[in-house]
C-alpha cells in the first residue's frame, strides 16, 4: 500500500522537475534569442552635422546664431578704451561666413580646419587689428566656442 502512495508522489515529483527545467531552458533561449535580435538591429547613429550648411544658416539666421554660441564664450570685444566679454545680451549678429579665401585684400587671412575645429583669423600686420574664431562639433553639432575682435 505504501508502494502505491509513493509512486505517484515521485511521479509528480518527476514531471514537475523536467516541466522546471524545460521551462528555464525555452527562458534561456528566448533570453539568447533576444539578445541576438538586438545584436543583430542597425544601430542608429546620428552623423555630424555639415559645416557648410551650418555656415550658411549660422550666418543668415539671427536666433540660429544665438542658439549656437556656447555661451560664456571664450574672446573678448576690444574697440578703443571699450572692452566686454561676449554675452547673450551684448552679442553682436555676425554676418560673414567662414570662407576659404577672403574679398578683402588688405585684410591677412588664415583658416585652419579640422573634422572637429575650425579656426579662422583676420588681422591686419602692426595695426591693432585682429578678428579670431572657433567653431567645434560638439555632440555632432557645430557652435562657435571662441570669438576674439580686437580693434584698437
Amino acid at each position: 500500500m505504501k508502494v502505491l502512495t509513493i509512486l505517484p508522489v515521485l511521479a509528480f515529483a518527476f514531471i514537475s522537475v523536467n516541466c522546471n527545467k524545460v521551462k528555464e531552458e525555452a527562458k534561456s533561449n528566448s533570453e539568447i534569442a533576444v539578445k541576438s535580435d538586438s545584436i543583430a538591429k542597425p544601430i542608429k547613429k546620428e552623423l555630424p552635422e555639415n559645416f557648410d550648411e551650418f555656415n550658411k544658416k549660422f550666418h543668415s539666421d539671427s536666433i540660429f546664431q544665438v542658439s549656437r554660441v556656447d555661451f560664456p564664450i571664450e574672446g573678448k570685444h576690444v574697440s578703443g578704451f571699450e572692452q566686454f566679454n561676449w554675452t547673450k545680451k551684448n552679442w553682436q549678429f555676425q554676418v560673414i561666413p567662414v570662407a576659404e579665401k577672403t574679398e578683402i585684400e588688405e585684410y591677412q587671412h588664415s583658416l585652419v580646419k579640422t573634422d572637429t575645429l575650425i579656426t579662422e583669423r583676420f588681422w591686419i600686420p602692426n595695426s591693432g587689428f585682429e578678428v579670431e574664431r572657433q567653431f567645434k562639433l560638439i555632440n555632432n553639432k557645430w557652435f562657435l566656442i571662441y570669438y576674439n575682435d580686437i580693434n584698437l
